[in-house]
């Protein structure tokens, strides 16, 4: 699971942590620094690994937390961007939830896909321009790619990608 350093979204993190975890799999938390990253509402984790790091390991999924940190920290980060293309390019599980589905969008895996994404002044365009599908939806599990829009979504959206590594 990739989080912002700071201004993460909460329940987006927690809730489909806790789902992994009860559904049996190891989750390992990313961020760009080795230090405790911060939610927008007060949550604290520290990461297990940078997203550098990340990247030279073999995951069987990622997932990217939304929050408004992901703007700031998460859409732009080209290391990110080309682990979700790799991911998506192995079949493997990518999710992302609120505000996250945009660094789908930048990695270029969502053209023409049917998506969803937390409906902000920042997020509309960025899926007209990748040539996004949008979806007004919860969650949409499109192939191997899950999108939520927002922390309502957060625990069925962590049941999606559970459901797509087969726990």
């Amino acid at each position: 699971m990739v989080v912002a350093q700071e201004m993460f979204r909460d329940e987006e993190f927690q809730h489909p942590f806790t789902v992994f975890e009860q559904k049996g799999f190891k989750v390992q938390v990313a961020a760009t620094e080795n230090r405790e990253a911060t939610g927008m509402f007060g949550a604290k984790v520290l990461p297990d690994i940078t997203i550098a790091e990340a990247a030279k390991q073999g995951y069987d999924a990622i997932v990217v937390v939304g929050g408004r940190g992901a703007r700031d920290w998460l859409w732009d980060n080209q290391t990110l961007l080309n682990m979700v293309r790799t991911y998506h390019a192995a079949g493997k599980p990518v999710g992302a939830i609120c505000i996250g589905p945009v660094v789908l969008a930048r990695a270029g895996i969502l053209k023409g896909v049917e998506a969803t994404v937390f409906k902000a002044d920042n997020t509309i365009p960025e899926f007209t321009k990748a040539g996004v599908k949008l979806v007004e939806k919860d969650v949409v599990t499109s192939g191997t790619i899950v999108t939520g829009n927002g922390p309502a979504a957060a625990r069925p959206f962590g049941l999606a990608i559970a459901a797509l590594l087969g726990k």
